[in-house]
């Protein structure tokens, strides 16, 4: 039988890296950190210079460990590489990319706030950059020119559309992306709606975001709608970041708290009150915590806006009591749980596991909430989500007692009228303006 989405969304993307890391060197498929010995490599897999690839995942190999600069120095002796992990949030660098960095000023000596720079027993670096260190060598990079930019909006665009999707909330929007992207619609090349957020490196930063959201709001679009600023307050779960109330299991770490409560608070609050909604990236308990109370924080002035939490992967019955108050959206990725049940229960306290996917206490209380696949993170997906929902209730997650489509549908209806059309688990169609796309 064939069912109808209306507005088919996808409420957690990076629009533009899910064309790149589509076009780039993909490194999923590393089964152990030698096998880079292997990779083949084009034009596109450069910025610039630089070599740059994505997807390793150590918790996959056979020895789940982090790799470290001199297999890279190995087989790239003269090219700076970057390689960064699945989840975004850690790179694996070699010696001549350290050398590049440290001529733009990057600071090897000291770990930035909010990060780790990972070194040896003699205290050097070892290649792996965490979280803000992570961002902060990243932002170093280069940039792929603009033939490069544009192949990766019409990729990403091909491959959310293929996937059904003719919604999509980006994560990580600029001035440069907005241009190619109106450039797009005005030929009436853009065949999605975006919702787009511009991410905030650190609360210095926070005006020159805001003047860059008055510029890209300058320019009109139909099709596409600025919301608001996006930050990160932690890390991931599978690089041990994610903030915890406990420790991971086997460490003497909770995670990173990469922004202090009175500085989300302040950005909450500045954010607000020039009118902009505002996402934080937070996965683990303590961290969706924290966010919520700075956010209660700054209701409590008076000051009142929207707030989105991304990924809640770890949710306490607490927490979700604090969030009533509040305007408060949740974006939640189900498929995570198929790509880290198996190791899970290995990283987190038992009484951690059972706060996991708490897709259905949002619903019973009435929070709130859609899905998405943080692609390119995760493939861009119905089907994975519908997946993880029906296998993750067998593993012990409180089924969702509701259509999981209703969490894959914009709830603007009235910002144009597109559908695609399923049949099981396969997408049959889509139609954009009335149009077939596929």
């Amino acid at each position: 039988m064939t069912e109808k989405i209306i507005n088919c969304y996808d409420s957690h993307t990076h629009f533009w890296a899910t064309g790149q890391v589509a076009e780039g060197l993909r490194l999923f498929d590393l089964q152990k950190a030698e096998d880079i010995s292997n990779l083949q490599i084009n034009k596109n897999h450069y910025r610039s210079q630089w070599l740059v690839g994505f997807g390793w995942n150590h918790n996959n190999w056979m020895l789940p460990q982090f790799p470290d600069k001199h297999l890279l120095d190995k087989f790239f002796p003269d090219t700076p590489v970057f390689f960064s992990r699945v989840d975004g949030h850690t790179s694996w660098i070699n010696s001549k990319a350290i050398g590049e960095l440290t001529r733009l000023g990057y600071d090897f000596t000291t770990n930035p706030k909010g990060g780790a720079i990972e070194r040896d027993a003699k205290g050097e670096p070892t290649g792996i950059l965490l979280d803000q260190a992570h961002i902060n060598a990243l932002l170093k990079l280069p940039d792929f020119s603009e033939v490069q930019h544009q192949l990766f909006f019409e990729t990403s665009q091909k491959i959310f559309n293929r996937a059904g999707f003719t919604h999509v909330r980006d994560m990580s929007m600029n001035l440069n992306a907005w241009q190619l992207l109106c450039a797009m619609e005005d030929k009436k090349n853009l065949t999605v709606n975006i919702e787009a957020f511009v991410t905030v490196e650190n609360l210095a930063d926070l005006a020159r975001v805001l003047g860059e959201i008055k510029q890209i709001k300058s320019i009109p679009s139909k099709q596409m709608r600025l919301l608001g600023v996006k930050i990160f307050i932690d890390g991931s779960l599978g690089s041990k970041t994610a903030y915890l109330s406990q420790k991971y299991l086997k460490s003497d770490s909770q995670g990173t708290l990469t922004w202090p409560h009175h500085e989300i608070k302040e950005l909450v609050r500045q954010s607000w009150q020039a009118g902009v909604q505002v996402a934080i990236h937070c996965i683990g308990d303590e961290a969706v915590h924290k966010a919520v109370l700075a956010a209660r924080d700054v209701a409590a002035e008076g000051v009142l806006g929207r707030l989105h939490l991304e990924h809640v992967q770890i949710l306490r019955p607490e927490t979700v009591l604090a969030m009533k108050p509040l305007h408060v959206i949740c974006h939640m990725q189900p498929c995570h749980w198929l790509s880290d049940h198996t190791w899970l229960k290995q990283a987190l306290p038992a009484s951690l596991v059972s706060y996991l996917f708490q897709w259905e206490l949002l619903r019973k209380n009435k929070i709130p909430f859609y899905f998405g696949s943080d692609s390119p993170i995760e493939p861009t997906s119905l089907f994975n989500n519908k997946k993880a929902l029906q296998l993750s209730h067998e593993w012990g997650v409180p089924a969702l007692n509701a259509d999981w489509k209703i969490y894959h549908t914009h709830p603007d209806n009235q910002w144009a009228q597109h559908h695609t059309e399923i049949s099981q688990d396969e997408v049959k169609q889509v139609f954009f303006n009335g149009e077939p796309l596929l």
